[in-house]
């Protein structure tokens, strides 16, 4: 007799309305309203943003529950992005009309300077979309995500960034022997020189002793273990030991440790994800795919609808290091070390010189080697006209901390020249007239397209290590048209192939078999959408062995329930004892391939994980539709009625 189960039918119903509201698509103008532009804990956790008279949204975050790993500095740099992307996409802001502030009491403002913009804040602040309207409770349920065709059924571009350990094995050293100065300067400890050993990886740090210490063996102990504290706590840098020890100075030797290296790499890795991925959203690649390849320092790319490389790898190989320099006074006099491309430049320099190069005339320039400033500091960029109102030029506004720096940089250096660099290439080195506060100009007979380039890669900062383009490829949309057409055509004819034979074979029972065929692929489609997968092409070849593989499964237990029918047991008693005894053996042959899928999903890489994520739903899916759903399929169709005959 059929028991009829309320918790098995409410949960098929409630997987089929998962499944389909996964596969419905979404278009923005309800999928923005829904879920909103913030991110999930910020929605949870910021009040709302108020508008003010002076036409400004403002936010108070002094009382916000930051999650782990998260603090007001990384809060600001989230809310700009998401200001940044979302502003420039509403039609009433042509150009880049707003600004950014924020007050001692963890206030952050967004100022309206466009006249579009101004004439009704409010509603430029609903249409940004920033809160969902779905409860914050519901959102780990209801789908957030869509099914994406990849990158070899829609076309597009396909790039793999490799992080050149080298490198940013170099550029840590080089920072840090400009960092640990200033570090223990602040600390009260005098550090006198930083120095690369040449041949390891290694810093050696001279620590002087000041005079009004030599003399009393307990204190210069107390400043010298306050020193070698310091220099224990940098990070990535280990095994401190003194290389030399005397009266009025010691010297420090720091290790950069395999492990440390280690951290870094994993460090900027998750720093370089973050910049690329502001760098896609601000030049408007739709629906990119930006992840790490698993336990390896590569990045992969994949742009679907890109018509080709050149525009994505000129936005990847940029670095976007920003750094402000002084230019060294010539030594036979004047204020400017240069030359022109022509003219060979100096082979002897002092230690702390270097030559740089302009990136558009070649000409050379002798600087100090200390970085006065970074594009860390930036808040803001964007195009505009130059003194004269014909040129271009790119406006650079800094934050608190950049000003201040600024401020002091061209007051202490009046009539000196300081030139900026962005990626070791001189943009410009502009005389200093007066002492500038704020904000920095860089001039470089841009036209606008130049400069909003520029902008976008200083807004989106710059990558933390180097890196190197490991693989560049387009894929065409014929070649991903004719996939998707020969894809689906392969699947329809194997599903029709199946039912024609489920029917024929098994007749009514087949019927109920093809029902639960068409509920697994729903499944593993929607199973795909929620976990933000694209459909590919080996994905495609997965779902064809899915349908295969869901029909044995019913295969099996279709023939258990014959053999029972054929011993003399009645309809009901035989459809129970079939399900129990094929149960044994569906779960043996579907975890074995399951094992497999995620032995290919571990090991494998791109098309090989793809048909691995597809195989492994499938068969969770299929085992679900086989013993669950078909077998209440079988109670709701005979119920408790004495069935005499059953077609099978």
């Amino acid at each position: 007799m059929y028991r009829f189960n309320i918790w098995k039918i409410v949960l098929i119903l409630g997987v089929l309305l998962l499944s389909v509201l996964y596969l419905i698509p979404t278009p923005d103008s309800l999928y923005l309203p829904l879920y909103g532009n913030l991110p999930l804990w910020m929605q949870e956790s910021l009040p709302p943003f108020e508008v003010t008279e002076d036409n400004t949204f403002k936010v108070n975050l002094a009382e916000v529950d930051y999650p782990e790993g998260k603090n007001f500095q990384e809060a600001i740099t989230e809310l700009q992005d998401v200001f940044k992307v979302h502003l420039e996409k509403l039609e009433l802001l042509e150009t880049v009309d707003y600004e950014f502030d924020t007050t001692e009491d963890k206030e952050f403002f967004v100022r309206l300077i466009s006249d579009k913009a101004v004439v009704n804040p409010t509603s430029t602040l609903e249409n940004l979309h920033l809160y969902g309207s779905i409860p914050t409770a519901l959102r780990p349920i209801l789908p957030a995500n869509r099914l994406k065709l990849g990158l070899d059924l829609k076309g597009g571009v396909h790039l793999v960034l490799e992080v050149d350990l080298e490198k940013s094995k170099s550029e840590l050293l080089k920072a840090r022997s400009y960092s640990i100065p200033e570090m223990l300067r602040t600390e009260q400890v005098l550090c006198r020189q930083v120095e690369q050993v040449s041949g390891e990886d290694a810093l050696n740090v001279l620590i002087e002793i000041p005079s009004r210490l030599r003399s009393d063996q307990d204190q210069k102990k107390e400043y010298t273990d306050k020193a070698e504290k310091l220099l224990n706590e940098i990070e990535f840098f280990e095994d401190v030991e003194i290389v030399t020890e005397k009266d009025t100075q010691s010297t420090y030797r720091l290790h950069l440790s395999g492990r440390g290296m280690q951290e870094y790499s994993d460090q900027a890795i998750e720093q370089v994800l973050i910049v690329l991925r502001n760098r896609v959203d601000a030049f408007g690649v739709a629906e990119p795919s930006i992840r790490q390849e698993a336990n390896r320092p590569r990045i992969i790319i994949e742009l679907p609808g890109a018509k080709d490389s050149s525009g994505p790898l000129r936005i990847v190989e940029t670095m976007g290091r920003l750094e402000f320099k002084m230019v060294k006074k010539s030594p036979t006099g004047g204020n400017l070390w240069s030359g022109s491309a022509n003219t060979p430049p100096p082979e002897n320099l002092p230690e702390d010189a270097e030559i740089r190069y302009h990136h558009e005339t070649g000409d050379w320039f002798i600087l100090e080697s200390p970085v006065l400033l970074t594009g860390h500091n930036i808040e803001d960029s964007k195009p505009t006209s130059g003194s004269t109102g014909f040129e271009i030029v790119v406006l650079i506004e800094f934050d608190r901390e950049g000003s201040t720096k600024f401020a002091k940089i061209t007051g202490d250096h009046i009539g000196e020249h300081l030139a900026i660099l962005l990626d070791d290439k001189i943009q410009s080195a502009p005389v200093i007239n007066t002492q500038i506060r704020g904000s920095a100009i860089i001039e470089g007979n841009f036209n606008f397209p130049e400069a909003k380039y520029l902008s976008n890669i200083l807004n989106a900062g710059a990558f933390p290590v180097g890196v190197k383009v490991g693989e560049a490829r387009a894929v065409g949309p014929t070649l991903g048209q004719e996939s998707i057409d020969n894809g689906i055509k392969a699947a329809l004819i194997g599903l029709l192939g199946v039912l024609v034979f489920m029917i024929i074979y098994y007749r009514l029972s087949g019927i109920v078999a093809i029902v639960a065929l068409v509920f697994n692929m729903i499944i593993i489609l929607s199973a795909l959408a929620g976990f933000g997968a694209a459909l590919t092409l080996p994905g495609i070849a997965g779902l064809v062995l899915t349908i295969g593989m869901s029909v044995d499964a019913n295969v099996l237990i279709f023939e258990r329930i014959r053999e029972e029918l054929r011993t003399g047991k009645t309809v009901w008693s035989a459809i129970t004892s079939g399900y129990q005894r094929a149960f044994v053996t569906i779960l043996d042959a579907n975890l074995t391939t399951f094992f497999t899928a995620l032995v290919l999903y571990h090991f494998g890489t791109g098309p090989i994980k793809g048909f691995a994520i597809t195989l492994g739903i499938g068969i969770l899916a299929s085992m679900f539709t086989a013993i669950i759903v078909t077998r209440e399929m079988y109670g709701l169709a005979i119920g408790n009625r004495d069935v005499k005959k059953l077609s099978i």
